[in-house]
């Protein structure tokens, strides 16, 4: 309880957005035998977006108390700097957090400022759990890892569901796509990441790429 009272003074995360809950897409069918040629066109082209940006949300929810929080994500990645920064649409903006070769700073409203040498540390000392954040940036692009477990993919190639290991901790990843999207290629609108205490979603609303 000290750990995770902490966490939320920190990240500046409030009870009043406690109620705007991320509701999960329907499930899409997804298979282990999909066409490798597919996959591989796939990635190749992710592997080519060098910079993007995405706004969108993201839910916190810790399953044994059954207690959910969700606030407004700006997340832009640059080849060596990504800029997260989580907001309220009345009470502007709620903290900000930097990656980059030297760390991950987080600096919340009051200019307060935490800092680790990497955003898995960081998240550790805040949270109390290992959370897979260093390669977050690849999985919310639905990009393969050489970390993920167990792969599954939907029939156009695009990742479905995978497991990795941090810290000797076991956490499953599914991806969710609007398969009505033009966009290429195509992005997920919804990327889970969860163990068995604790559930992580990201809702992208709209991305900005730049190859």
């Amino acid at each position: 309880m000290i750990q995770r009272r902490i966490f939320w003074v920190y990240f500046v995360v409030i009870t009043s957005l406690t109620g705007c809950a991320l509701p999960t897409p329907s499930e899409q069918a997804r298979s282990t035998e999909v066409n490798q040629s597919v996959v591989n066109s796939h990635q190749q082209k992710l592997e080519q977006l060098q910079q993007w940006s995405l706004s969108g949300r993201m839910a916190i929810i810790q399953k044994e108390k059954e207690e959910r929080d969700s606030f407004y994500i700006n997340w832009r990645y640059l080849p060596h700097q990504q800029i997260i920064r989580f907001s309220h649409p009345l009470k502007g903006q709620l903290a900000k957090l930097t990656i980059d070769d030297s760390g991950a700073l987080l600096v919340d409203s009051d200019d307060q400022e935490r800092w680790a040498p990497s955003a898995d540390a960081l998240l550790y000392r805040l949270l109390g759990a290992s959370v897979p954040f260093e390669q977050l940036h690849h999985w919310v692009l639905g990009r393969k890892t050489t970390t993920l477990e167990s792969l599954s993919y939907h029939k156009d190639g695009t990742l479905a569901q995978a497991n990795v290991q941090n810290q000797e901790q076991n956490w499953q990843l599914n991806w969710f796509y609007n398969q009505e999207s033009s966009q290429v290629p195509l992005l997920p609108g919804q990327v889970h990441i969860e163990n068995p205490a604790l559930l992580i979603k990201v809702q992208v609303n709209q991305w900005q790429l730049t190859h």
